[in-house]
């Protein structure tokens, strides 16, 4: 199946590059790359865009409506963390890294915070559920004056998001101070 297949194709299905990178759990360049002609088209690809043209139209809509409770959900990629809380009556601010594949997550802090956990997707109540264990290095100190003392910290941390399209906000509460999170999608992973 050449480039123009592929375009054809998506286009006969009502669906775009992007929709399609969803269906296949690939990047959205990926299927930009196949689009292009830049990559050829993988064969069980190939095969998955011949069965959809074979199957019953109703059948082929029931395979499209897995697409639409992906609409919320977080999108694996790079993403920037900004937290801000208040510490000793004034305001304070940091920021972190964190790279989100396949219902895992992993990330730091400049400070040597680290990061992992996993997220899920509730379909019943669009939300994102993100699990995450924080090792705070000793003596760190997190913008709600939470301490991590000498020999450091591990905090565990339940946060509820929306889809970061781009940004997502949401509140925590660490050692009883909350702690404000904005997750903001900065682009996809590597392929």
């Amino acid at each position: 199946m050449s480039d123009v297949n592929l375009k054809r194709t998506l286009k006969a299905f009502g669906l775009k590059q992007s929709e399609f990178a969803q269906l296949v759990d690939v990047s959205l360049r990926t299927v930009s790359l196949w689009a292009s002609g830049d990559r050829p088209l993988p064969g069980p690809v190939q095969g998955y865009l011949r069965l959809l043209a074979l199957l019953p139209s109703e059948t082929r809509a029931r395979e499209f409506q897995r697409l639409e409770g992906r609409n919320n959900m977080l999108d694996d990629g790079v993403y920037a963390l900004d937290y801000r809380g208040e510490s000793g009556g004034e305001a304070a601010i940091g920021d972190a890294l964190a790279v989100l594949r396949n219902g895992r997550i992993l990330g730091s802090d400049r400070w040597g915070g680290t990061f992992t956990g996993s997220y899920d997707f509730d379909a019943a109540e669009k939300s994102n559920t993100l699990h995450v264990r924080l090792a705070v290095p000793p003596g760190g100190l997190l913008v709600n004056g939470f301490s991590a003392g000498p020999d450091g910290a591990t905090v565990e941390i339940v946060g509820q998001f929306d889809r970061a399209a781009p940004v997502s906000k949401t509140s925590v509460v660490i050692g009883g101070k909350p702690i404000d999170l904005q997750l903001t999608y900065i682009g996809p992973l590597p392929n």
